[in-house]
């Protein structure tokens, strides 16, 4: 996946336009985000009720669809510019009748070199809890992680994932991110400062390739 993902970014792919070549090709930055619809009914149980998220209520949050979106293009953007090969999953642009989309952040997770997931607040976030979900579940699924959150030790992948959140938002699901995955969650006031703070986490990911006890992916 990691050399699907490399090969496909300079090519448009539906909405998404070219991403121009980096300095660190090799550095993946897998972006996730509230921005797009989920097939709910193929990730929850049968004899579910499933609930109704298609339309965000822009009353109870401060971010709309597109909002979020343009919130993590310009986040993409600019870790690009600083150097980072940053993408989002519409970028790569997989069809979701080939892999459908929990799938698809479970794959380009495991590719990466960091996963950030960008938790703005919004009307309705139950696409976060299942997209993130997705992930983490991954995670959880090795032999350390069973059993109760206090004894869990996290492989060492969670190390690579980061959750950057508006101070207000509140979720369950974020919650325990850190008290069971282990992994960072860190607040962002606006499009600069999230660009800040991924661009920090970036950069340790890759001194902790370079210098520490991570694996170099490339």
């Amino acid at each position: 996946m990691r050399q699907r993902i490399i090969d496909d970014l300079p090519r448009a792919a539906g909405d998404s336009d070219v991403l121009t070549p980096v300095r660190r090709e090799q550095f993946l930055v897998y972006l996730m985000g509230p921005y797009r619809t989920f097939d709910v009914e193929a990730l929850l149980p049968e004899d579910t009720d499933v609930p109704s998220f298609a339309t965000w209520d822009e009353a109870s949050g401060e971010y709309a669809e597109d909002d979020v979106l343009r919130l993590l293009q310009e986040t993409r953007d600019c870790l690009r510019d600083r150097g980072f090969n940053s993408f989002l999953a519409i970028d790569v642009g997989i069809p979701l009748d080939e892999m459908d989309a929990a799938t698809q952040s479970i794959a380009f997770a495991r590719g990466s070199n960091a996963t950030i997931f960008i938790a703005p607040e919004v009307g309705d976030n139950l696409g976060v809890g299942i997209e993130i979900g997705s992930v983490l579940e991954d995670l959880l699924s090795s032999d350390g992680m069973q059993g109760p959150a206090a004894d869990a030790t996290p492989p060492e992948r969670t190390r690579r994932v980061m959750v950057a959140t508006e101070p207000s938002v509140r979720s369950a699901m974020l919650g325990s991110v850190n008290a069971r995955w282990d992994a960072s969650v860190r607040t962002f006031t606006d499009a600069a400062d999230c660009c800040r703070l991924c661009a920090q986490f970036c950069t340790h990911i890759q001194n902790e390739e370079l210098y520490g006890s991570l694996d170099r992916l490339d």
